[in-house]
C-alpha cells in the first residue's frame, strides 16, 4: 500500500441526521424549527418529516443520503456560526444594527390587528404593492389558540395574519394541547417556486437563523428568501388542559376570560372585566416554557434584517432594530410611502436609549439563562 494512501479508519463520514438526535433531540433542545426537513436533500423521497407533536424523526432511514445538511443547518449546531457572526458583524449580546426607532403602522385598521403597531404587516404590503416580493411566509391564525405556517401571496391574506403569535382573543373550550411555537419555516418546502421568485419570512431568532445558515450553504430553495424580519423572542409556551388547569389557579383567572395577551419585560394578559392587565414574569413560568428555549441565547434575532418588537414601545408601537443594507432599504420605502411612522415625542436620543438598554437587559438574561440550562445538559 502506498505510504499516503488513506486506509478505511481514516475516513470521516459527514454528520447525519442519526448524529442530530444524538445530540439535539435526545438531549430535548430541538426547536421545532422545521429547517432539517425543509432542505433535506432526500426530500423527495421522504427520509424525515416534521410530527405534530416533538421533533422530527425518520420516514424512511434508509432514504437517508448522510450528508450532513440537516446537521449543518440545525440552530442548535454551531457549525456555521462563526461565517454568520463575520457576514452579519455580530458584536454580543444583541448583534449588529445600524439604528432603532419606535414606529406604528399608518393605517389604523394594521394599528388594530397587529399586537404592537402594525409595523411588520406594514413593511410585508408595502414589499408586495411595490412588487418587491412575491409573498410572504408568516403564521396565520386558524382558530383562537391554533397558527399555522402560512404562504401569503395578496394585501388581505396578509392582513388576516396579522398581530403575534400571543394574540388569543376569544373562548378557549376546545383547547387540548397548545403550543405558541408556530414551524413556519417548514412550509418553504411546499412554496412552488419560480427562478426570479422573491420572497419574505417573517420568523422567531431560531427560524432564522436556520434560514441564514441554509443560504450561507446555497441550499435550493433559500435563495428565494429575500428579506427576513425577525421577531424579538424570550421563550414560547407548550401546556396541554392539566397545565392550564394550574396556571388558572396559580394567577387566579380564567382563559375564557383572556382577551389578549402580549409580551415584552414580561407576559401580559389582558382580562375580561379587568381595568389593568395581569402582569407574569417569565420565571413564573417556567413549567409551560418549551424546553428548546432554555438553551437559546438569541433574544434579539441578530441575523434578521430587520428586528421588531413591544419592548421599550408604548402600546401602539413596535420597537424596530433596523440591521442590514436591506432592512434600512425597504424599512425607508416604507416610511417614504406612507406605510408606517415614527412618533417624533417618543425617538428622542434618550428614548432610544432606553429601548437599547431593554433589549440588551433581555439578551443578557436571556443568555445567562441559557448558560445555567445548557450546564444540566448531558455533557454540557
Amino acid at each position: 500500500m502506498a505510504e499516503n494512501t488513506p486506509t478505511k479508519a481514516d475516513e470521516v463520514n459527514p454528520k447525519s441526521f442519526q448524529d442530530l438526535i444524538k445530540e439535539v433531540h435526545e438531549k430535548g433542545i430541538c426547536g421545532e424549527c422545521g429547517g432539517c426537513v425543509s432542505f433535506c436533500s432526500a426530500a423527495d423521497i421522504g427520509a424525515i418529516k416534521m410530527t405534530k407533536d416533538g421533533p422530527p424523526k425518520y420516514m424512511n432511514e434508509d432514504n437517508c443520503l448522510h450528508c450532513g445538511l440537516c446537521y449543518l443547518i440545525c440552530p442548535e449546531i454551531h457549525e456555521l456560526n462563526e461565517e454568520l457572526n463575520s457576514k452579519y458583524k455580530f458584536k454580543p449580546p444583541i448583534g449588529h444594527w445600524k439604528k432603532i426607532v419606535s414606529a406604528q403602522a399608518v393605517s389604523s385598521e394594521l394599528q388594530k390587528l397587529g399586537t404592537d403597531g402594525g409595523v411588520v404587516t406594514s413593511i410585508l404590503i408595502a414589499l408586495l404593492e411595490n412588487n418587491l416580493i412575491d409573498g410572504a411566509l408568516v403564521a396565520k391564525r386558524i382558530n383562537s389558540f391554533r397558527r399555522q405556517p402560512f404562504f401569503a401571496k395578496t394585501k388581505e391574506e396578509l392582513k388576516e395574519a396579522a398581530g403575534t403569535l400571543y394574540d388569543i382573543k376569544g373562548p378557549i373550550s376546545g383547547l387540548v394541547n397548545y403550543d405558541t411555537y408556530v414551524s413556519t419555516i417548514s412550509e418553504l418546502k411546499h412554496i412552488v417556486y419560480s427562478g426570479n421568485m422573491k420572497i419574505a419570512v417573517v420568523g422567531v431568532p431560531c427560524q432564522i437563523h436556520s434560514i441564514r445558515k441554509m443560504q450561507e450553504l446555497k441550499i435550493i430553495p433559500a435563495h428565494v428568501v429575500e428579506y427576513t424580519l425577525g421577531l424579538f423572542c424570550y421563550e414560547n409556551f407548550k401546556f396541554d388542559t392539566a397545565t392550564r388547569a394550574r396556571i388558572e389557579e396559580r394567577f387566579k383567572f380564567s382563559f375564557d376570560d383572556i382577551e389578549k395577551v402580549n409580551i415584552k419585560e414580561n407576559v401580559i394578559v389582558d382580562i375580561k372585566n379587568r381595568e389593568e392587565p395581569l402582569r407574569i414574569e417569565f420565571s413564573e413560568l417556567k413549567d409551560i416554557m418549551r424546553h428548546a428555549c432554555s438553551v437559546c441565547q438569541n433574544f434579539s434575532n441578530y441575523y434578521a434584517d430587520i428586528s421588531f418588537g413591544g419592548l421599550g414601545s408604548k402600546d401602539g408601537f413596535t420597537t424596530t432594530l433596523i440591521r442590514t443594507e436591506k432592512g434600512e432599504k425597504i424599512y425607508n420605502l416604507a416610511m417614504q410611502k406612507g406605510y408606517i411612522t415614527e412618533s417624533p415625542e417618543i425617538n428622542t436620543s434618550v428614548e432610544k436609549s432606553k429601548m437599547l438598554a431593554k433589549i440588551i437587559t433581555m439578551s443578557q438574561q436571556k443568555i445567562k439563562r441559557a448558560e445555567e440550562a445548557l450546564k444540566l445538559l448531558p455533557n454540557g
